[in-house]
């Protein structure tokens, strides 16, 4: 017993010593992968301590139930390898642990971001558990198209202190803007436990802060409390502000950016366009947002659809052939969103048919993406995607049934035609058989007024305009 006590204990110590050359060899193991880059974040941190390794067990001690789920979902596989590899001993498996007083400290932090406080004020109820559904930057995609705006989110996760502020992000939608703030807070609070991180997106920020006007003095001075001493406040779509004259709603937004940027605190933004061209928003706001860093994202390049494709099959347990993630890069371009959705298609469809991933299932699971004709005119690719999104068919917009979501989806149809293109009231009549102009006008009355208050019409609708303009 003593022997087996005195030679746990040898590996024990070995394990300690040869700890940062474990990692290096990981480092080495990981060259030219995309998680290599949340190797200091998750892996290399001085909060995972390796503890020991029994019948080829490695167990390590995580602060977090975050970092315990990276490591082993990421990197427990390369890290069995590099311990057998520098320690000469069997690794098949790695356990992470967090112990119970971690555990403990981590609940007690999730739950002072959950329950409102006096400093939250309007905004306790509505702060986010970050980890909860949002997105990580270890599954952040680079390439050319968007490693400005990747590095500018990394320079402010490693140098909170660097004095340009605030960051603008803007590019069409699905090309993963919201992707990287999310990333960011949820890495900034896990690099800085104790930093006041708040993320929201425009249309939250203006229904908080009407929410507090209701409450007059008590309700105010509550909802500045909780934005004002953020340590870094990520704003998500902005355009949101710039869709009607919500006058105070941006000029509580701005004194908000003033007093973040005198007191060194960090703002990043997010938009579908540059400063300059969103509408209602005054000069101040441009030179503002212009006076930080503003980068754009642009429409993926082959290479990093090809790494998109590979990378989101990879989450889901799946390796594709190098055929199959050409084919998919080739034929789904417009965004990285789409991408995704193509590759979540493939994934289901061969698990529910229990059928090899190849390329002739491929083919069938995106037969409604890759028949469309790039040639097919922008009518066309409105009512197609009108039907597919209301589960209609082209014949139900177009004919005179009106019963269930027809009505919505025509309206939807004429305003999307309308709006993105130089067509008359008269020329989008004639599409759909209407011949008053006061019918064309209240269709597109009738799609405003429902993108206000349904979140997900409203972002396909976006998609969709951009998509058209785009041809």
């Amino acid at each position: 017993m003593t022997q087996m006590s005195e030679m746990t204990s040898e590996t024990v110590q070995d394990l300690a010593q040869s700890w940062p050359r474990v990692l290096e060899r990981v480092g080495v193991r990981l060259s030219g992968s995309n998680l290599k880059r949340g190797l200091s974040t998750w892996l290399a941190s001085d909060k995972v301590r390796p503890c020991e390794i029994q019948e080829g067990r490695l167990l390590l001690e995580c602060p977090t139930p975050m970092f315990q789920m990276m490591i082993r979902d990421r990197y427990a596989g390369v890290l069995a390898e590099s311990v057998t590899e520098v320690l000469g001993l069997p690794c098949a498996e790695v356990v992470c642990r967090v112990s119970r007083h971690a555990l403990r400290q981590h609940r007690q932090r999730i739950e002072a971001q959950r329950e409102p406080t006096p400093s939250a004020g309007a905004g306790g109820d509505e702060r986010q558990v970050f980890g909860r559904g949002f997105k990580i930057l270890q599954d952040f995609v680079v390439g050319s198209c968007n490693r400005l705006a990747f590095d500018a989110i990394q320079r402010i996760l490693d140098h909170p202190e660097n004095p340009v502020n605030p960051l603008f992000i803007h590019g069409s939608s699905g090309l993963g803007k919201t992707h990287l703030e999310q990333g960011l807070a949820v890495a900034f609070k896990e690099r800085y436990p104790h930093a006041q991180v708040v993320y929201m997106s425009g249309e939250q920020f203006r229904n908080m802060y009407l929410s507090a006007c209701e409450k007059k003095t008590p309700g105010i001075q509550a909802f500045r409390v909780s934005i004002r001493h953020a340590d870094l406040l990520l704003i998500d779509d902005i355009h949101f502000l710039s869709r009607g004259q919500m006058v105070q709603t941006r000029e509580e937004m701005f004194s908000t950016f003033n007093e973040l940027a005198e007191r060194g605190k960090k703002v990043v933004i997010t938009s579908d366009a540059h400063p300059s061209d969103l509408k209602y928003l005054e000069d101040r706001f441009v030179q503002r947002f212009t006076g930080g860093l503003v980068v754009m994202l642009d429409r993926p390049d082959a290479a990093l659809r090809r790494e998109v494709v590979l990378a989101k099959a990879r989450l889901q347990g799946i390796e594709l052939s190098d055929e199959v993630a050409d084919f998919v890069a080739d034929h789904i371009t417009d965004n990285i969103r789409e991408i995704e959705g193509a590759v979540n298609k493939i994934v289901a469809f061969a698990h529910s048919f229990q059928r090899p991933v190849d390329l002739h299932l491929v083919r069938q699971a995106l037969s409604d993406l890759l028949s469309r004709d790039p040639s097919e005119s922008r009518i066309k690719v409105i009512l197609r995607a009108v039907a597919d999104y209301f589960d209609l068919s082209v014949e139900d917009i177009l004919g005179k049934g009106r019963g269930g979501s027809r009505s919505m989806a025509r309206h939807v149809a004429i305003y999307v035609t309308k709006n993105s293109g130089s067509d008359t009231y008269a020329g989008v009549g004639h599409v759909f058989g209407i011949k008053s102009h006061a019918t064309v006008s209240y269709a597109c009355e009738q799609v405003v007024r429902h993108r206000a208050a349904n979140p997900d019409l409203d972002r396909f609708v976006e998609d969709l305009l951009l998509r058209v303009r785009r041809r």
